[in-house]
């Protein structure tokens, strides 16, 4: 489930791709204090989008931005305190929030035929059994094509089973629990070079790509990971708001 923010641009501004921290902590801001302030190794559960449509701004322009949970009191607190507290900040763009609406976006019954697509980078990091040189694996040991693709849909699918392991119920196999991949099709759109700044004022650079997917629901566990998908990303760094899935042609 997710809601759909629109915004009203406070000033002229260059679009900022550095957007990802100021957004992560408005949205920490609004669960502080409540049950939902988790910070600490467990998946919090949430993402984000980027502001979008992509572009500079003018003082007066719309845009809207998507905020997504498996859980929908967590979706409801952060709504809450976004209309009441109704300035956000994405990177040096100012915004003011005029409305909130959810949405509950589905893949759809077994058999259906659509596409994802990925509106921000994945963060995707190459397990070590994949490397020629596994001892020189570390967190910044970026994906990359020549990596192979089984190293990025293991790990993809490990940090998407970490989420099904705390937000489905038990006794529902994940998507590392099933013998088809969550993912029989893809393709690639790019890869690029992004800088992060975080709080602190320390900046980050890391490696990201972005990706269209193809599916066919198989069948009822397959709808429920992709459905999970939509939630909470894929990838790493999801609460930074990488890895964020729309449907083609959908909302976003």
């Amino acid at each position: 489930m997710r809601v759909i923010i629109d915004l009203t641009a406070e000033m002229d501004a260059a679009y900022d791709p550095e957007y990802h921290g100021r957004l992560r902590a408005r949205i920490w801001d609004a669960l502080r204090d409540t049950e939902y302030d988790e910070h600490g190794a467990e998946t919090p559960g949430f993402t984000f989008s980027n502001p979008f449509p992509w572009g500079d701004l003018d003082e007066g322009d719309e845009r809207q931005l998507l905020v997504s949970s498996p859980r929908e009191d967590q979706l409801a607190t952060i709504t809450a305190d976004l209309l009441e507290n109704p300035e956000i900040h994405a990177g040096s763009m100012p915004f003011h929030i005029t409305d909130v609406r959810p949405l509950d976006p589905d893949v759809g019954p077994p058999g259906t035929e659509g596409t994802l697509e990925t509106a921000t980078g994945v963060y995707a990091v190459t397990p070590p059994q994949y490397l020629d040189n596994p001892d020189k694996h570390d967190d910044e040991t970026f994906w990359r094509p020549e990596h192979g693709m089984e190293a990025f849909f293991d790990y993809v699918e490990t940090q998407l089973q970490r989420n099904h392991d705390r937000f489905m119920p038990n006794g529902d196999p994940g998507p590392k629990e099933v013998d088809e991949p969550l993912f029989e099709e893809y393709e690639m759109i790019k890869k690029y070079w992004l800088d992060i700044q975080l709080s602190g004022g320390v900046e980050w650079t890391v490696l990201v790509s972005k990706w269209r997917f193809p599916y066919r629901i198989r069948d009822d566990h397959h709808r429920r990971h992709l459905n999970l998908a939509l939630d909470v990303g894929i990838g790493r760094r999801t609460p930074l708001g990488f890895g964020f899935l729309n449907k083609q042609m959908d909302e976003a």
